[in-house]
């Protein structure tokens, strides 16, 4: 059942991803995502409260998976981080263009806060450290998506190396 519900949810992302190739964002209608994902309306708003919702829900499962292997390998979690999103690469442009990129750096808050505090051990104490995370972060994804717009040209493994050592202060 729950392997159903995520084949569903799948289905759903791929149905908004697909059509936000097709046309606008703010022109993309859930009757017109529960038609391209097979599904019916009652199954959508079950799983889902609005189009971002699908979006998040996405993300946030990425970024979870990501702070997982962040707590094993934090180098290797930012590797993937680059990774995911260079295989993504037409949804990174179509988020970029579509202005969703905020909604995805809140998404992966849990993640890039993890990296500053391993970086930058008991750090978020203060106001300033707080404000220093937060602007790492919308570092990190300013570097994403010019490296994406550049051609993703770098390896996700050298890209792992520069933000590190940007945030390291290297």
């Amino acid at each position: 059942m729950a392997q159903d519900k995520e084949a569903k949810k799948d289905c759903i992302f791929k149905a908004l991803t697909g059509l936000m190739e097709q046309k606008d964002y703010k022109y993309i209608t859930i009757t017109d995502i529960t038609r391209k994902a097979g599904v019916s309306r009652m199954t959508y708003y079950r799983t889902y409260s609005s189009k971002e919702d699908i979006l998040v829900q996405h993300f946030r499962k990425i970024s979870q998976q990501l702070l997982m292997e962040a707590k094993e390998n934090l180098e290797q979690a930012l590797c993937s981080f680059f990774t995911y999103f260079q295989k993504n690469e037409m949804l990174t442009k179509i988020l970029s263009q579509a202005d969703l990129m905020s909604l995805v750096v809140k998404c992966f808050s849990s993640f890039t806060d993890y990296i500053y505090i391993e970086l930058h051990p008991g750090s978020l104490n203060t106001m300033w450290n707080r404000y220093a995370a937060c602007y790492e972060s919308g570092g990190l994804f300013s570097i994403l998506i010019g490296w994406i717009s550049e051609g993703a040209v770098e390896s996700p493994q050298e890209m792992c190396k520069i933000v590190l050592n940007i945030m390291e202060g290297d």
